[in-house]
């Protein structure tokens, strides 16, 4: 009997170290998250309500109901988001094995963007003669992406009105955003500045020379929806602020500090922000909030609500009356659409 009651209790303690394992290990992630978020997190003035959020998460029944650190990685991060959309956790991949031969190869953000054109998707001029420039990501500035935005400046050179589609944007590098910005404005201009708390120094960003013309006074409208993110949010809110462009579509989604990945153990990590944007107009960013249009409408009718806008504002400037008649029957059109 006694023997029998001793291999009931090992068994049940056996059955048990994995359950406690997992929680400990559970424990000690969250911990060293809250540590990690403390030393290295940018908004600062945050930290306190963050770590406040993860207390709180590790009582609920969410963090208990989690059976192991994988399953706890996705509901982990339904938390971080709501303080900030760069902060978010994830497995650390193996370079080598089994598993990592049969799974599909991770790309990089940039390497894709080279891949694919630099992410320049659409170019058209519509009727009108109004422009339109879609991308799906700010790449590396490169020889090559000089080059193939110049090309497409070129391209774009006789049009009367510019459309620039972000709908789609998840965003990149700022370098690129300087470069294309400097396409559209006159004399040199400050964009944006970046704070990082690992230096404790500020980096302005300033438009740049380019090859080419410039379209200093080319009007512009800017697309965007509730994906558009993070560079593509920069781009947006610099022209906002220098009445540059007419913003067009949805609420942006709010990233607006660059982030690095920092280990939290041999097989997690965390994607923390560790810069902040702050721009010299508005001394403050888009972070958490987005960047609002002046014309609020959903993103999938954006583009034929800023050809209108856009060949409303050219009938009242041209004379020629061969212009006026294409201007005239392609309003008559996208009116049409919008109806």
């Amino acid at each position: 009997m006694k023997a029998a009651l001793l291999s009931f209790v090992l068994l049940s303690f056996l059955l048990a170290t994995p359950v406690l394992a997992n929680e400990v290990e559970k424990q000690q992630l969250l911990r060293k998250l809250k540590q990690q978020i403390t030393q290295l997190y940018v908004m600062q003035k945050n930290i306190p309500t963050i770590i406040d959020g993860l207390s709180q998460f590790e009582n609920s029944q969410a963090f208990k109901q989690a059976k192991d650190v994988s399953a706890l990685l996705p509901v982990l991060n339904e938390t971080l988001a709501e303080f900030d959309k760069h902060l978010s956790v994830s497995k650390i991949e193996s370079q080598s094995g089994k598993h990592r031969r049969t799974a599909k190869p991770y790309e990089p953000w940039f390497a894709k963007l080279e891949r694919k054109n630099f992410g320049f998707n659409h170019v058209e001029i519509l009727p009108g003669n109004v422009g339109i420039l879609a991308f799906w990501g700010f790449s590396n500035v490169t020889e090559q992406s000089k080059q193939k935005v110049q090309a497409l400046m070129t391209l774009l050179d006789g049009v009367d009105s510019l459309i620039i589609d972000l709908r789609e944007n998840g965003g990149g590098d700022a370098a690129m955003v300087q470069l294309i910005s400097s396409y559209f404005l006159d004399k040199r201009t400050h964009l944006n500045s970046f704070y990082s708390r690992d230096t404790g120094k500020t980096s302005e960003y300033w438009t740049v020379p380019i090859e080419g013309e410039k379209h200093a006074t080319l009007p512009i409208y800017i697309l965007t929806s509730n994906a558009t993110f993070s560079a593509a949010e920069e781009f947006t809110y610099n022209f906002k602020h220098l009445q540059r462009a007419t913003i067009i579509g949805e609420k942006t989604k709010g990233g607006a500090n660059p982030w690095r990945f920092v280990n939290l153990t041999n097989n997690v990590r965390v994607a923390m922000p560790v810069s902040m944007a702050i721009n010299p107009i508005t001394e403050t960013n888009w972070e958490g909030v987005g960047v609002k249009p002046h014309h609020t409408i959903p993103a999938s009718q954006a583009l034929s609500y800023a050809h209108q806008m856009a060949l409303q504002e050219l009938a009242k400037t041209k004379t020629n009356i061969h212009d006026l008649h294409d201007i005239k029957s392609a309003l008559s059109d996208v009116n049409t659409i919008l109806k």
